[in-house]
């Protein structure tokens, strides 16, 4: 497991909210460009929290959207238009962990899986109110296990039995 977290980082720890829910997670490194994560995610000091305010149906032409952006390479950029995480549990110690489990599954998971959904928050730049990145947040389902099994084969092996996890795309709009 150590091995897995040298070659899939943690980029960014804080709390995911929806609705009234909220769980702590740390967001792994998988793919793309690490500075969308950094321009994107709060900073970490003062309790950084991620809420979810908009919902993206599951639907075949919105998911070929977020895979297009994840496949393309633009010739005139230096780096990929976006970087994927992957969202797992945590805790201050083995039962806060537990605690965080449970939230994250019953609050994210089962809620996005039921709505056929995944969670979007719009990220704009400092000082500005305009939407600068967009962060994506999908639920286990065919979509995202399909591109983690790609991506981080041996992540996602040894992470699906025991921790429930969220995929999240961040892209500059």
């Amino acid at each position: 497991m150590v091995q897995l977290m040298t070659k899939y980082p943690i980029v960014w720890q804080g709390l995911l909210a929806l609705k009234n829910d909220q769980a702590a997670v740390q967001l792994h490194f998988v793919s793309g460009n690490t500075v969308l994560a950094q321009r994107s995610l709060p900073p970490t000091e003062g309790g950084p929290l991620l809420r979810i305010v908009q919902r993206m149906r599951l639907e075949a032409s919105q998911l070929d959207s977020v895979a297009r952006r994840m496949t393309t390479y633009h010739s005139w950029q230096v780096d990929n238009d976006y970087c994927l995480l992957l969202a797992l549990p945590c805790g201050r110690d083995q039962e806060d962990v537990l605690d965080q489990t449970q939230a994250l599954t019953s609050g994210f998971i089962t809620y996005l899986q039921a709505k056929q959904a995944a969670g979007i928050i719009n990220v704009p730049n400092p000082g500005s109110n305009q939407p600068a990145y967009v962060v994506q947040i999908f639920p286990p389902c065919e979509f995202s296990e399909s591109h983690l099994s790609r991506l981080a084969p041996d992540l996602l092996n040894s992470i699906s039995s025991i921790s429930p996890h969220l995929m999240i795309v961040i892209a500059s709009v």
